[in-house]
């Protein structure tokens, strides 16, 4: 009685986990069809010009490009909005 008991309820997770999987998999591609979810913007490849590092996520923009803040008279370069106003300065 207690062997089927423990099956049972291991056999339950793991349809509970298949199914979780499956859910979110269906979700994540309903979302990315539909255009929804996180974006960032991205610097334009061909604007060429110095490459500046982003304090915050590590990402090189383009300074022609990027979102730009001054700090302390220094001025930093940002791949997005979300990153600009994240960084404490």
């Amino acid at each position: 009685m207690f062997v089927r008991t423990v099956l049972y309820l291991l056999v339950a997770i793991l349809l509970i986990t298949l199914l979780r999987y499956l859910i979110g998999a269906l979700a994540r591609s309903f979302g990315q069809l539909a255009g929804l979810g996180p974006r960032r913007p991205r610097a334009d490849p061909k604007a060429g010009g110095e490459l500046k590092r982003d304090p915050v996520c590590g990402t090189f923009v383009a300074a022609s490009s990027s979102f730009k803040k001054t700090v302390r008279g220094e001025v930093v370069y940002f791949c997005s909005t979300e990153c600009r106003d994240r960084y404490l300065g």
